[in-house]
């Protein structure tokens, strides 16, 4: 078949991570034919585990798997890259120039870097002091946490929203703070933490928690901060208000947005920063009905995260059937999960919902925000073999 020739599905997936063949092989598994999945990328990544590679707790090679070995066997793997989706016309065009004619659309892409809000990421990325475990640096992370010299500097940069799972975000921090002070160089380390919101997670218990432990590795943090230029050539950056702060190790998260592609297709509607504008409850979009969209990339009116992706994806499947079947749709509530490390082996699971309220699914009678080892147990080593074995198979 020739590149620019139009394929016909009934579905066409665009994105093939987590958002992407979770709900390609649940579709399978509830009788829709004829899926394609838009993915470009050969290797497909657990991100979550990024952060324990990060911090010296596991191989960056536990992480990944071939893209090929995850998508479902009975769909088609379009190996490229949507470029613009013409919503009148329901048909996604890639990068070859190949046309995808679609009768439902689901869109998982995920977040990229604002390259326009925060300049010079990659060229940061390249110097020794600075890396990401958002940025495929995880491994670098680990390096430059452990090289830290006994009265260095280390910032850890947290932006505003849209990001993937802010809780994630303040993992690196706090697995290395603990490195630091096992290996007797904290107290020594100077840490700052830059975020920009107001408050950590917007979930006063689990603030209160995480606020103490802050403050317990001596952690001075600067909210409602942004960073508004990189200086990695001088190791330092100037934050809002335009303090300089110098480091000997950066970790930096910068501020995220959807693909352009996404804004350009007309699919945002007054949603920030290029998010896909759907219904958060019911994750249709609101002027495209045969548009779904679920993840970081969409505006889901929560804090995304894995585990939210998982409630999410259930949720979406069986909208795209009663829509078609003039069936009552499913709600979603924003349950989310945030799960941060306060130790090296000791986790809060941080479940709420989008007005902030904890969800815990442990029994009433346990504090949920105390932070557990049995919690960091199940993220670390449960959580992973669950992802390949069940999440990726549309079973969970």
């Amino acid at each position: 078949m020739e590149r620019d020739a139009e394929q016909r599905f009934d579905v066409v997936v665009v994105g093939g991570g987590n958002a992407g063949i979770s709900a390609a092989a649940r579709l399978l598994r509830k009788g829709f034919e004829r899926i394609a999945v838009v993915e470009p990328q050969t290797v497909h990544t657990y991100r979550p585990l990024l952060s324990y590679v990060g911090g010296g707790q596991a191989s960056l090679r536990s992480a990944e798997r071939t893209q090929r070995s995850v998508t479902p066997s009975r769909c088609t793997w379009i190996r490229d890259a949507a470029v613009s989706v013409d919503p009148a016309d329901s048909t996604v065009e890639c990068a070859t120039g190949r046309r995808l004619r679609y009768r439902d659309l689901v869109i998982g892409t995920g977040l990229v870097p604002d390259d326009d809000e925060l300049p010079g990421v990659a060229a940061a990325l390249e110097t020794p002091a600075v890396a990401s475990n958002y940025l495929d640096r995880a491994e670098k992370t680990w390096s430059r946490i452990d090289a830290m010299p006994a009265g260095g500097s280390a910032v850890f940069t947290v932006p505003r929203a849209p990001v993937s799972c802010t809780g994630t975000t303040i993992k690196p921090l706090f697995l290395a703070a603990a490195h630091w002070r096992d290996t007797g160089r904290l107290p020594g380390v100077e840490i700052t933490l830059v975020i920009d919101r107001p408050h950590l997670l917007g979930v006063p218990q689990i603030d209160a928690r995480l606020t103490k432990r802050l403050a317990d590795f001596g952690v001075r943090v600067l909210y409602d901060t942004a960073v508004c230029e990189l200086k990695p050539e001088a190791q330092s950056i100037t934050v809002r208000g335009g303090e300089l702060l110098p480091y000997d190790f950066l970790h930096l998260v910068p501020p995220f947005r959807a693909p352009r592609w996404v804004e350009t297709s007309g699919l945002t509607g007054q949603q920030p920063h290029g998010l896909v504008d759907i219904d958060p409850t019911t994750l249709q979009h609101r002027a495209h009905p045969n548009i779904w969209a679920a993840g970081d990339g969409a505006a889901i009116d929560t804090d995304p995260s894995g585990g939210a992706l998982r409630r999410q994806i259930a949720i979406l499947v069986h909208n795209v059937r009663a829509a078609r079947e003039g069936a009552e749709m499913k709600q979603y509530d924003g349950y989310t999960v945030a799960p941060i490390t306060t130790d090296r082996r000791r986790l809060i699971a941080g479940e709420f919902d989008r007005r902030g309220r904890l969800s815990s699914s442990l029994p009433s009678f346990l504090d949920s925000t105390k932070p557990r080892r049995s919690a960091w147990a199940f993220d670390r080593y449960v959580l992973p073999q669950t992802y390949w074995r069940g999440i990726l198979r549309g079973r969970l």
